[in-house]
């Protein structure tokens, strides 16, 4: 299966039609040849029990898989011609009423006119190039053999001999059984119930010179003739001189349709005798009593409608007056026929038991939609019906006819033949995502976008991976740029994003906000996330937009507290990401970014600062190397926390727009927590660096003045801190305040202290 679906992909690339302008018949046909190859590997040393059974059920698939392309390929060809040619009813060639040319011309001339009565030619044709093979009878000379031989032992043997064969005819003529009511010689009666049958098989499958064939080789040349009357009748006076030399056919076609009839309607005959008649006079009562398979039935209906449709065409001036038929008005077939190739179907659907049930398979029912012209309408029903349970077989089926009959011309409802499309992908996207974009090149435009980047948004695959698919798609002309936006678009903003510009929202991230650990692992949903920016940078061009959605995708972390999933995001960029012009026009989007990539450096560094400075030491060098150490990680570290606070962080300068109540609230949650982590970083070293205490202290100016106005957001209440933090600020200050008298003390007492 896996290997089919490559080769239809191929396909439907174009690889393998070259530069056939009859693409969609073409398609079809290398369908049925790759279909018709599963069915033979299938059938092809079949095994026994439950896996036997599963190889002869999928070789029935295929089988019918590949009857389907083949229907396809002959009929939409078929329409194409008919379109090229663009022929219509005023047609000056028409020769309906022309009664100086021969049958055989009026009929062509009516198959090149009825489009309809053509297709259904066609449809005929199909239904005996797939009929289900049989045994012939073998040829056998001597005409009733066994019969000829018991008259001559009749001739030669006593009277006691041929007592036990009087029964028998006594004359070796076809009408001898009938005329003098005797059977013939068993033997002979056998081979002919088979000869007759595989004459019904012949002309059932369209090989009307086999059957005729069948019958001169077995001595029999008097059936030739009998089903011989059914060719048009040809007169080369009549005709173009190149179409025929002779004169040929039957000119009283109508009376030997007749003749036929009567043959069909006789209860004497034998049942495969009566249906042969029966079909070649276009009769269904007699051919329905042979009938065994869906394929049966339907070519039993379709082959009645034809002649009846002929022989209205074919009504009116002739040359030659045809002899009467008023004396087999009693051979009325007792079923009104079909009239239509709808109609057709529908009385097969109607009947009961294994035909009906048949009739009801997936494959059935689209060669229904195919024959009866009415795809269109098939494709719609199929696309409402589409689920998670549905057939990828049909699915696959139906995306390529659907595709296959629109190469040929013909109108499909887009919206439907898209969502058919768009399950295959979604099926395709499981074990082949390197084919789906030549399917969803097939969709309009409009649509392209939207299904691959769905697609591509949703894969868990490398970026090595991700590129090439973007490659494909740029092969198979899909815009790969808008692409890159819609999935990076999908992956940062998925249904369970937060709003939380919406002054309505009531799930402020503040409600809930704790700071996450720097080492603390990122969610899947984070990753993806994170991974969604992938597409916008895999080209530069495409810089200015991802860095739009880093910045999104940051306030919604950054409003969470998972300062890791930021940093994570921020260190996935290109080295490159930043660009010159940025840096020079200095925008509020790009001066959002450096904010944010700041705070993160910053609190990334918090980790390891701390770590150093609890670290204890052992010894006394190393207590040296760790006072060092501890010193340059802090005064790294407050340059870090410094640069956050002295850019006045996210402040008005930065906000713009939509976004704005996102920034502040960031400034909210951020700005407090920088300010508490210096006061720490400075309290805390101050047996290292002893100067960091008093500076602690002048925190308190930093943060009343009014050019960076942080004390509004540590006076500001929120959820999670009712009364603002400026309380808790201010505690901070009186512990530093009293280390300081404590310092400043224990060194004045040592200054006074006795000798």
């Amino acid at each position: 299966m896996t290997e089919l679906v490559a080769e239809f992909a191929l396909v439907v690339e174009g690889r393998e039609l070259g530069g056939d302008v009859s693409r969609g018949a073409s398609a079809a046909r290398v369908y049925k040849q790759l279909t018709k190859q599963r069915s033979d590997n299938a059938t092809s040393g079949v095994l026994f029990g439950a896996e036997g059974a599963q190889q002869r059920h999928d070789g029935k698939w295929w089988q019918s898989e590949s009857d389907t392309w083949d229907l396809l390929a002959r009929l939409y060809e078929q329409r194409q011609q008919r379109r090229d040619v663009a022929m219509d009813d005023n047609m000056d060639a028409s020769t309906d009423d022309d009664a100086t040319l021969s049958d055989f011309v009026r009929a062509q001339d009516l198959l090149e006119r009825d489009g309809q009565l053509a297709e259904y030619v066609e449809v005929r044709r199909w239904l005996e190039d797939t009929a289900r093979e049989f045994q012939p009878v073998e040829t056998r000379k001597g005409y009733l053999f066994y019969t000829r031989r018991s008259i001559r032992t009749q001739d030669t043997a006593d009277s006691n001999a041929m007592s036990d064969n009087t029964q028998l005819v006594t004359d070796i003529d076809p009408d001898a059984s009938s005329r003098q009511r005797r059977d013939i010689a068993i033997e002979d009666h056998e081979y002919t119930t088979s000869l007759l049958r595989t004459l019904f098989e012949y002309v059932r499958r369209g090989r009307m010179s086999d059957a005729m064939a069948l019958c001169v080789e077995s001595d029999e040349p008097w059936r030739a003739a009998s089903m011989k009357g059914g060719l048009f009748w040809r007169d080369p006076q009549l005709e173009d001189a190149e179409s025929t030399d002779r004169v040929g056919g039957n000119i009283n076609r109508n009376l030997w349709k007749h003749a036929c009839a009567a043959l069909a309607h006789d209860t004497g005959n034998d049942s495969y005798e009566r249906a042969l008649y029966a079909a070649l006079s276009g009769r269904v009562d007699e051919v329905l009593t042979v009938c065994v398979t869906w394929n049966d039935f339907v070519w039993a209906h379709v082959n009645a409608v034809i002649e009846m449709r002929m022989d209205h065409g074919l009504r009116g001036a002739c040359v030659y007056e045809q002899a009467p038929a008023t004396s087999f008005a009693h051979v009325q077939s007792r079923r009104t026929c079909a009239t239509d190739m709808a109609q057709v179907f529908d009385i097969v659907e109607s009947l009961d038991g294994c035909v009906q049930n048949e009739a009801r398979d997936p494959l059935r029912r689209l060669q229904r939609a195919l024959a009866t012209n009415a795809f269109a309408e098939y494709v719609e029903e199929f696309a409402q019906a589409l689920s998670p349970e549905t057939d990828v077989r049909m699915v696959r089926v139906v995306a390529h006819a659907s595709l296959c009959v629109r190469q040929s011309g013909a109108e499909l409802p887009e919206p439907a033949v898209s969502a058919v499309l768009e399950a295959y992908v979604d099926r395709l996207a499981r074990d082949h995502d390197e084919l789906v974009a030549a399917y969803v090149a097939q969709m309009p435009t409009e649509r392209q976008t939207h299904v691959y980047a769905q697609f591509v948004q949703m894969l868990n695959v490398s970026r090595d991976h991700r590129m090439q698919l973007l490659q494909r798609a740029e092969r198979h002309g899909l815009d790969t740029h808008a692409v890159c936006r819609a999935a990076t678009l999908a992956g940062v903003q998925p249904d369970d994003l937060l709003d939380s510009s919406d002054p309505s929202d009531s799930s402020d991230p503040s409600d809930q906000f704790e700071l996450s650990e720097p080492s603390e692992p990122i969610t899947n949903t984070e990753q993806r996330q994170v991974r969604a920016l992938e597409w916008t940078t895999s080209s530069s061009h495409l810089y200015p937009y991802a860095l739009a959605q880093v910045c999104t995708l940051s306030r919604h972390f950054l409003l969470r507290g998972r300062t890791n999933a930021a940093t994570v995001l921020l260190n996935s960029l290109p080295a490159d990401f930043v660009q010159p012009e940025w840096i020079t026009e200095s925008t509020p989007l790009f001066r959002e970014y450096m904010h944010i990539l700041s705070l993160c450096d910053a609190l990334a560094f918090y980790a390891s600062w701390a770590e150093t400075v609890c670290r204890q030491p052992t010894d006394k060098l190393q207590s040296f190397e760790h006072k060092q150490r501890t010193i340059d990680a802090t005064v790294r570290m407050e340059q870090l926390l410094r640069r956050v606070l002295d850019v006045d962080w996210l402040g008005t300068h930065v906000q713009d727009g939509e976004d704005c109540t996102e920034l502040q609230k960031l400034r909210l949650l951020y700005v407090p927590e920088v300010v508490f982590r210096l006061h720490g970083v400075l309290y805390e070293t101050r047996d290292f660096v002893p100067q960091n205490l008093a500076r602690s202290l002048e925190l308190a100016q930093m943060v009343a003045g009014d050019g960076l106005g942080i004390y509004r957001e540590l006076a500001q209440k929120s959820p999670m801190h009712p009364n603002g933090r400026l309380v808790a600020f201010m505690a901070l200050m009186r512990k530093s305040a009293f280390e300081l008298l404590r310092v400043q003390e224990s060194a004045s007492d040592n200054r006074v202290a006795p000798v």
